[in-house]
Formats: structure tokens, C-alpha cells, sequence
């Protein structure tokens, strides 16, 4: 019996993009250490992640959606 929806996938996206997110946070907080981040950066920071964060939600379900026969 074939499994119809695609939620499994959907959380295994979304779950996806948090890690990419997270991994960029932490590189980007290292590099905060380093650098005095300006508010005009700390912005540009918040874009970048909302950005990979959807990129790689979309990537991954894309790639992993149940495709129709």
C-alpha cells in the first residue's frame, strides 16, 4: 500500500533547513566573535539565514517528495 500525503518529507525538510540555519548561525557567531559586527551586518546575517534556511527547506523536499506514477 502506497503511502499518499508527503508530511514525512515535509518535516524532513524543514528539519534540513534548521540544521543548514544552525550551522551557519554557529559560523557566523564564531566569526562575530572575531569581527565587531554592525547593526547594518547583524541584519544582513538575519537574511542570509531566513535565506539558507528556505533554500535548503525547498532543496531537500524537492529532492525527496514522493514522485507521481
Amino acid at each position: 500500500m502506497a503511502r499518499k500525503g508527503g508530511e514525512l518529507e515535509a518535516f524532513i525538510a524543514f528539519l534540513g533547513g534548521l540544521l543548514a540555519a544552525g550551522l551557519a548561525a554557529l559560523a557566523m557567531a564564531g566569526i562575530g566573535l572575531a569581527v565587531r559586527p554592525t547593526p547594518a551586518l547583524k541584519s544582513a546575517a538575519l537574511v542570509t539565514l531566513g535565506a539558507i534556511w528556505l533554500t535548503v527547506t525547498t532543496t531537500v523536499y524537492l529532492r525527496i517528495k514522493p514522485r507521481s506514477s
